[in-house]
């Protein structure tokens, strides 16, 4: 029950009946719901810390939506699935509320609530530098990692692609879980940030893409020296500890000094220009990204494409692509610059000279070693993998499965 029952003197009483009022005013839903879950078609076992709280949103959420269980529980229309995919799309939505994955339009249209998200993948300190906004160069992260995902690996695009080919009847998934993601997706296409939306925000905070601004907008044209000049002390010291290595260098130890001060000005930078409006876009768009991931990634989306022996998520985008552009990209240089630049972004928001340890600079080093060698790889063709070529590319995403 959404209304707890308390047991101390004087409330046990009045919290009773406002339980009570409240079973009586659901009717039938509570019972659609427990025996929803007790079918085992959703993973209950998600949810870790109240599974009942879920059940009270998915109660909320059918209370809201107009769905006709409310009088009569039917276990033979339960069994043979009539209403799986509204239950469906209330376990989603409860699902979301929780763990703050839902968006702004989810919210209106779902029931759910805006969610708390930080912007972040792993929690840091917050340094006390004056003028410097940790949660800001996060922000920019998620709208960085957003833009490569999202425009450049053309996610958005190719989700939408998939939910119109599926409501022509070109791509075959009648009913269940799949089914549901598919038609929400398609009942919220004309909801969700137009792509000149999004291009303006890339534009304003990371002066990404070739969008035009609104004459007030202040677009980061900075950025891209400051990011620039990161990417070349990372490349200028690797390049110094190779040489001292292979012994063509007698001068030693290589100085960071050089990164820490192009960290600081990413620092600032950012602090600057990632402000407003941005952060509630960039929520609104992780969600819809995500939304976006878990269409492509569905088991039976992903059973209806063929064309090798082992099939995933990956394939599924790569076959896509060439189905819908006539060509397919370069998608594993592009998702290891999205995670890999989204890595820094963290690193950078966390950057405090005083406690960054060599640990610190090694990983950040990594990072952008990679990020610049994957960046010089995009723009290649890529060519479909052979079997073993493909069991190591799986390998390689594996944290990538749960989109």
């Amino acid at each position: 029950m959404a209304e707890t029952i308390k047991f101390t003197d004087g409330q046990f009483e009045s919290s009773l009946k406002g339980a009570l009022s409240e079973v009586t005013s659901l009717g039938a839903i509570p019972a659609w719901v427990s025996g929803y879950i007790a079918k085992n078609e959703v993973d209950i076992d998600r949810v870790t810390d109240d599974p009942l709280a879920l059940q009270r949103r998915m109660w909320s959420y059918l209370d809201k939506s107009g769905a006709n269980i409310r009088t009569g529980f039917d276990q033979g229309k339960l069994d043979q699935g009539i209403y799986d995919e509204i239950l469906y799309s209330a376990y989603d939505t409860a699902l979301r509320a929780r763990t703050g994955g839902t968006d702004p339009l989810s919210a209106l249209h779902g029931g759910g609530v805006p969610g708390s998200w930080d912007f972040s993948v792993n929690t840091f300190e917050t340094i006390e530098e004056q003028g410097v906004l940790p949660v800001s160069i996060k922000a920019a992260g998620a709208i960085d990692y957003i833009y490569e995902m999202g425009e450049r690996l053309r996610i958005f695009d190719l989700a939408e692609a998939l939910v119109l080919d599926w409501a022509s009847g070109a791509v075959d998934v009648a009913e269940g879980p799949a089914a549901a993601k598919l038609y929400r997706y398609w009942k919220l296409l004309d909801d969700r940030s137009a792509p000149d939306e999004r291009a303006m925000l890339y534009k304003r905070v990371l002066n990404k893409g070739g969008m035009g601004v609104l004459d007030r907008a202040v677009v980061n044209k900075g950025f891209p020296t400051v990011w620039g000049a990161l990417m070349g002390e990372i490349a200028d010291y690797i390049d110094k500890s190779e040489k001292i290595e292979s012994g063509r260098s007698d001068v030693s130890p290589v100085s960071p000094k050089p990164i820490y001060q192009a960290l600081r000005e990413l620092q600032y930078n950012l602090s600057e220009h990632c402000t407003g409006m941005a952060f509630m876009q960039t929520q609104e768009l992780y969600a819809q990204l995500n939304d976006a991931f878990e269409v492509l990634n569905d088991p039976d989306v992903i059973a209806s494409f063929g064309g090798v022996r082992r099939r995933n998520m990956w394939t599924v985008i790569s076959e896509l692509s060439r189905r819908t552009f006539g060509s397919t990209m370069p998608v594993a240089p592009l998702v290891r610059v999205a995670v890999d630049g989204n890595r820094i972004y963290q690193i950078a928001a966390g950057f405090d000279e005083a406690t960054f340890s060599p640990d610190d600079l090694v990983e950040l080093v990594s990072m952008g070693e990679s990020y610049i060698i994957n960046s010089s790889l995009i723009g290649e063709p890529e060519t479909a993998p052979d079997d073993a070529e493909f069991e190591d590319f799986e390998s390689e995403f594996a944290d990538f499965d749960d989109f």
